[in-house]
C-alpha cells in the first residue's frame, strides 16, 4: 500500500501547513512587479496552484484566473475557493497555452517540482510560448549551493478541537548532481495519541545563475529580486532564496 500524500490523502492538512503564508502580500508583490514590467493584461495563470489561495486574491484584483496543478485533490479545493477559475490538471512542463496569458506565477518553490533540469528548461520554453507579448512570469527558487541541510522550519498550530499540530519542512541537498529533497513531517497530537506522517518530495536542484541563463536562452528579459515580499528589491547576490521576474519582450 502506498503512503498517504500531502497533495491527496492528507490534503486536509495542506492549508494548515500553509497557514503562516501571507498570500495577500505575495499577490501584492506580484501586482507591483507586473505594474512595472507587465503588459497591463488581465489573463492570469498560477502554476502548482494548490488549493487556490493565490487564485482567490487575483480574482479579487480583477484578473481572469486559471490554475494548473498535477493533483486533482488540490484542484477540487481550488474550485471551492475560486469557483470562477479555469482549472487544469496537468504537469506544468506540459502546458500548451500559446500567447494567451499576461501574468504567470509559481510560488512556494514549486518550480523545483520539475522532474529534471531538462524538464525545467522545457517548462520555461512552454511558459514563454504561453505568455502574450509583454507578459510576466514570476516565481521563487532556491539555490542548491545555499542549502543548509539543517532542521529547516517548524510551524505549530492548535486546532478548534484542541488537537496540536506540528509541521516541519526542510531541504536536503547532497552537494552533487541535480537531486534535491524536500522533507515534510506532520505530527498531530490528540491527548495521549498521535498521528505522524513523513514525506520526501523529490525535486530538481539548480543554482540561481543557471536559472537566469535558462530563462534568457528562451528569450526572457530577467529580473532577480530578493525574496522579500514587502518590497521590490534587486538581488544582492548573497541570499540563496530569490524571486525571478521574467518578461517576454513586447
Amino acid at each position: 500500500m502506498s503512503s498517504p500524500s500531502l497533495y491527496a490523502d492528507l490534503s486536509h492538512y495542506y492549508d494548515l501547513l500553509c497557514s503562516n503564508i501571507d498570500y495577500h502580500e505575495q499577490c501584492d508583490f506580484v501586482l507591483r512587479a507586473n505594474s512595472l514590467w507587465g503588459n497591463g493584461g488581465k489573463q492570469y495563470l498560477d502554476l502548482a496552484c494548490g488549493s487556490g489561495m493565490l487564485l482567490a486574491h487575483f480574482s479579487d484584483a480583477g484578473f481572469s484566473c486559471n490554475g494548473l496543478d498535477i493533483s486533482q485533490d488540490m484542484l477540487d479545493m481550488a474550485a471551492d475557493r475560486c469557483p470562477s477559475a479555469n482549472l487544469i490538471c496537468l504537469d506544468m512542463s506540459e502546458i500548451d497555452l500559446h500567447n494567451s496569458m499576461d501574468l504567470i506565477s509559481c510560488f512556494l518553490y514549486s518550480i523545483h517540482y520539475c522532474s529534471s533540469v531538462a524538464a525545467l528548461q522545457k517548462t520555461f520554453k512552454n511558459i514563454y510560448a504561453a505568455l502574450a507579448p509583454g507578459g510576466v512570469f514570476c516565481f521563487d527558487a532556491v539555490d542548491k549551493d545555499c542549502i543548509a541541510n539543517d532542521d529547516g522550519h517548524y510551524h505549530y498550530l492548535t486546532l478548534p478541537n484542541h488537537n496540536q499540530l506540528r509541521f516541519q519542512t526542510r531541504w536536503h541537498y547532497s552537494g552533487e548532481g541535480d537531486d534535491l529533497d524536500l522533507h515534510i513531517d506532520i505530527r498531530e497530537t490528540a491527548g495521549e495519541s498521535q498521528r505522524h506522517y513523513q514525506e520526501k518530495h523529490s525535486m530538481t536542484a539548480v543554482n540561481i545563475i543557471n536559472i537566469r541563463q535558462m530563462l534568457e536562452n528562451e528569450g526572457f528579459e530577467v529580473q532577480i529580486l530578493e525574496h522579500d515580499f514587502a518590497r521590490l528589491r534587486e538581488w544582492q547576490g548573497e541570499n540563496g532564496n530569490v524571486v525571478f521576474c521574467a518578461v517576454k519582450a513586447a
